[in-house]
């Protein structure tokens, strides 16, 4: 990967507030990134810059807002000259019966999960195309491939769902031009958003990780440009390939054992 004119790597992140912003923006940094780094909580943000060694600089952005986006990808050329990553950890992740889903959570679905990543896209692909070398778009999705359906995730998945399909897409019109997009699927966490699910993950035999290896497993799809990155070990990553093939087949193996416990950890 072509970096910076002095050949620092750069990238821009957004959405870093959330449970794995920190840790990725601390292993860029002391991987000698020069960052910018975004969110909508400036005073989270701000201080998460300030904790970096001075190569970090702060931009407000929401990925709702596509002229907030524009700024943002306009300051980040600005300041870092070339990008070679930009990274999407913006999403909302609602876990609710079929009926329970509000039309205020399925809006902000919308906005963040599905309309964010397309947003942050449009913003900065001009200028990645206009610059010499390759680069990358990482939109950080949900657990597994994004096309893995389970129970009481249903509004959910089909926003990642979406934004699986508008990587695939989009990867397929942007052939040759050395800019990639990645949907990356980390694995379950231990963060305080997924703290609920702690013990229902244990059930199903799925071991939490900690945030500071999925930034690690960050920094591998940014250097290799993966076009897709599937976190979990071996029994999710094989269950998502068999789920793509044949969805019933995926039941047999492990996906059916999966809803029964969901469902018992989400009573009807």
């Amino acid at each position: 990967m072509t970096n910076s004119p002095d050949k620092t790597p750069t990238a821009v992140l957004i959405g870093v507030t959330g449970g794995f912003g920190h840790p990725l923006a601390k292993l860029l940094a002391n991987e000698g990134y020069r960052l910018v780094l975004a969110a909508r909580r400036e005073s989270d943000a701000a201080a998460l810059t300030g904790r970096s060694d001075g190569s970090a600089i702060y931009v407000r952005a929401d990925v709702a807002d596509p002229a907030s986006l524009k700024e943002l990808a306009a300051a980040a050329f600005e300041h870092l000259g070339r990008i070679d990553a930009v990274v999407n950890l913006a999403g909302i992740s609602p876990r609710k019966a079929i009926g329970e889903y509000t039309q205020t959570d399925v809006d902000s679905m919308l906005e963040v999960n599905v309309k964010g990543p397309i947003f942050v896209t449009q913003a900065f692909l001009p200028g990645l195309l206009e610059q010499a070398g390759g680069s990358v778009i990482v939109h950080v999705g949900g657990a597994m491939d994004g096309r893995v359906g389970l129970p009481f995730m249903s509004a959910y998945a089909a926003s990642r769902g979406a934004l699986a399909g508008y990587v695939q897409a989009s990867n397929r019109e942007l052939d040759g031009t050395g800019v990639a997009l990645s949907f990356f699927g980390p694995a379950p966490a231990n963060t305080e958003s997924e703290s609920a699910y702690f013990d229902m993950w244990h059930e199903m035999g799925v071991d939490l990780v900690e945030p500071e290896t999925v930034a690690g497993e960050i920094l591998t799809t940014i250097r290799k440009r993966r076009q897709q990155h599937v976190m979990g070990g071996l029994m999710l990553r094989m269950m998502s390939a068999v789920n793509a093939v044949s969805p019933s087949a995926a039941d047999v193996i492990g996906l059916r054992k999966f809803g029964k416990l969901m469902t018992q950890y989400h009573p009807r």
